[in-house]
């Protein structure tokens, strides 16, 4: 079940891009999966909603996926919300 370690992934690096920002939130991240990816969506949203819950800026992100053409997990857009320090 890959779908768990690229969720893992991903909010890792949603959790790192919120540091540098002094962000306090992630609020929404938009991903898309492409067709071919071989990611099965439901598993790969399920890991997500379940492992955002333990990092502190990615407690109740939203997440929000489209499906594609080809093969990739691309990420989008990500919506933030910053702290008064940064």
């Amino acid at each position: 079940m890959h779908e768990l370690s690229l969720a893992q992934g991903l909010l890792e690096q949603l959790d790192e891009l919120a540091r540098r920002h002094h962000a306090d939130q992630i609020l929404r991240v938009e991903v898309a999966i492409g067709r071919e990816a071989g990611i099965v969506t439901d598993s790969f949203v399920f890991g997500f909603n379940a492992i955002k819950k333990t990092l502190p800026s990615t407690r109740t992100t939203i997440l929000a996926v489209t499906a594609t053409g080809g093969r990739d997990l691309v990420l989008g857009r990500v919506e933030m919300e910053c702290d008064d320090h940064g």
